[in-house]
């Protein structure tokens, strides 16, 4: 915290915090809506950040006095209040750094919600309410002030934010002990009386090679806040995971330093945080952020360091559009799950539907500038990946501005999107890569409308009579609507297995012959008919899926595939029925099948699509 901003605050032994008003100029927003936003506009997000932390501080302080937590063991809330103030006046800046963690939000969000009985977990609510102790304490120990304070334990370890992780003996489940800072160094007290020194694990800290100007990044692999589920128990890497983060987090930098500088700069001030997980299959790592938690991503072990750089990039974009919703509403409240996201299965709000708009432009900035860089296998899949993003942003983005739920600021800030993403529609891709990604953008949204589309069943019955009797099909219709599925199918297998014959054609043929362990991470219903609907034998993807589909299957895939199929052999009406309006032919299928024979799909397709 800046003197300025030490004075802002306000802090006072009474518990008062003054906060500053913040605003975002028109200009600033589009700044930030830019490919290249400078310091300034980042650094008020920061503030933005900064000041609801010291917010959200003085309301856990409110509703931990006014609602105390049954059966909390810990003192007051006041006194590791008192020892907050006391580090904040002796080190403003070394405190300031501790409320800028992410983790500090997602906990403070937290434990409101449970405070206010919004939100519920296996944790006694105490536990979350310690967690002021804790950061008292850590706040303590930078400062180097000599206290003793009470802490929240979780079998016997607690996790210090921005210092690293204390173990203390003699302790199982949900405990506490007194930790105490004097001459003698570190000490922590158990419900037996006994002092023992503290067994301290650092936090791990990822930074680049010497010289190298990449920022430093606490790898989390301990905090009870660090992810989607609280609270998290500990799971520490090994020193070798450990070891490996950090070269690729080294050899990642270096890319992002030397091809996007760019966003060099702009992670160098905003990312603080990674959270590792396991690693996953290669083409389908997995990501994630946190709304209350600016400046944190959740990362598999990546594959290697392009792959890592990349994903820095996609989730900063959302901490960074969070920060930005936080000061100035870029939707309406929409709560329907309605939206088509070209790179989700699920169905999304409106909100999600921006997120993934603005992640994902980034993201196609990125492989078009990558995909100079590499060669061989490496090129063509950049080439790819650049083209599949391309044309999924530019589909998802026209569909956000034309949704009644953006606000005026919401809508300036897509046309500045949209202003970036016309930079990229003229750059070339070879003829076949960008084949490839068009038909697996074609293949992803034709599934997920069968997954989540439903037609008026007014409109599918009077398409039966019609058919029955020998009638030229209704018009369109009404719209369908949208009936999210709950748990939808995984519906980019075939651009993974696209993936996979680009960079490698002889793990392709072991998945096909069923040879490979890594077939199951892609997807457990992929069958030989979308093998060969990837490999470009259409005919007997052709045949393969009408028998399929003859038997009376609802898969996805399997619709989205024949639709594919059909194309490439014979493009018409009965293509674009079944990439168009898949719900409608599956719909009027099943329902001639109750009570006539199962109808061929493909002529039924080519009736039903005659005015599409």
């Amino acid at each position: 915290m800046t003197r300025g901003d030490h004075e802002v605050a306000g802090w006072n032994s009474t518990h008062g915090i003054s906060l500053p008003n913040h605003g975002m100029s028109l200009t600033e927003l589009d700044a930030l809506a830019s490919a290249q936003p400078d310091g300034g506009v980042t650094a008020l997000l920061h503030r933005v950040e900064r000041t609801r932390r010291l917010l959200a501080l003085r309301l856990v302080l409110h509703h931990a006095r006014d609602h105390p937590a049954p059966g909390n063991p810990l003192p007051s809330v006041d006194e590791a209040w008192e020892l907050l103030v006391a580090a904040e006046r002796a080190r403003p800046e070394a405190v300031a750094d501790l409320l800028s963690l992410p983790q500090v939000g997602v906990w403070s969000a937290h434990v409101l919600r449970r405070l206010r009985d919004k939100a519920s977990d296996t944790a006694p609510a105490w536990f979350h309410v310690g967690q002021l102790h804790l950061l008292a304490a850590a706040a303590g120990l930078s400062a180097e002030l000599r206290f003793t304070m009470a802490i929240p334990l979780r079998d016997g370890i607690a996790v210090l934010p921005g210092w690293g992780t204390a173990r203390v003996p003699e302790t199982t489940g949900w405990g506490h002990g007194t930790l105490v800072a004097d001459a003698s160094g570190l000490t922590v007290k158990t419900g037996s009386g006994a002092a023992h020194p503290v067994e301290w694990q650092p936090i791990r800290i990822l930074e680049g090679d010497v010289d190298s100007t990449a920022p430093r990044i606490h790898l989390d692999d301990t905090g009870p806040y660090r992810g989607l589920a609280i609270p998290e128990r500990p799971d520490p890497l090994s020193d070798s995971s450990a070891a490996r983060w950090n070269a690729l987090f080294a050899d990642a930098w270096a890319i992002l330093k030397r091809d996007h500088p760019h966003r060099a700069r702009e992670l160098s001030t905003g990312l603080s945080v990674i959270t590792p997980r396991p690693a996953a299959y290669r083409f389908r790592p997995h990501s994630g952020s946190v709304g209350d938690g600016y400046g944190a991503a959740i990362i598999s072990e990546p594959h290697d360091a392009v792959q890592l750089a990349v994903t820095m990039v996609h989730e900063y974009q959302h901490s960074k559009l969070n920060a930005i919703g936080h000061l100035v509403a870029l939707t309406r409240v929409d709560p329907a799950t309605t939206c088509y996201a070209p790179w989700r299965d699920d169905a999304r709000p409106v909100s999600g539907l921006y997120q993934g708009v603005n992640a994902f432009l980034a993201v196609a900035e990125f492989w078009w500038r990558q995909r100079g860089r590499v060669s061989g296998p490496d090129a063509a899949l950049a080439h790819f990946e650049f083209a599949l993003v391309r044309v999924q942003v530019t589909e998802a983005l026209d569909a956000l501005r034309r949704h009644p739920s953006l606000t005026e600021p919401g809508r300036r800030f897509a046309a500045r999107l949209a202003e970036r993403l016309a930079t990229l529609t003229e750059s070339a891709v070879p003829a076949e890569l960008l084949t490839a990604a068009e038909t697996a953008t074609l293949d992803h949204r034709a599934a997920w409308r069968v997954t989540h589309l439903r037609p008026a069943r007014a409109h599918v019955l009077e398409c039966v009579e019609r058919r029955r009797a020998g009638e030229p099909a209704p018009t369109s219709g009404p719209s369908p609507v949208v009936v999210a599925d709950a748990a939808p199918p995984r519906l980019d297998a075939k651009a993974i297995l696209t993936r996979v014959l680009l960079s490698d054609r002889a793990a392709f043929d072991a998945m096909r012959s069923d040879a490979s362990d890594d077939l199951p991470k892609i997807a457990t219903d992929l069958t030989e008919a979308d093998f060969a609907l990837v490999a470009g034998h259409h005919d007997r993807a052709h045949a393969l899926y009408a028998a399929e589909l003859a038997e009376g299957s609802n898969r996805a895939g399997a619709w989205s595939g024949f639709g594919l199929a059909v194309r490439a052999l014979s493009p018409g009406p009965a293509s674009r029925a079944l990439l168009e309006r898949p719900d409608l032919v599956r719909a009027v299928r099943n329902e001639l099948a109750l009570t006539d024979e199962a109808p061929d799909v493909e002529r039924l397709a080519a009736w039903l699509g005659a005015d599409l």
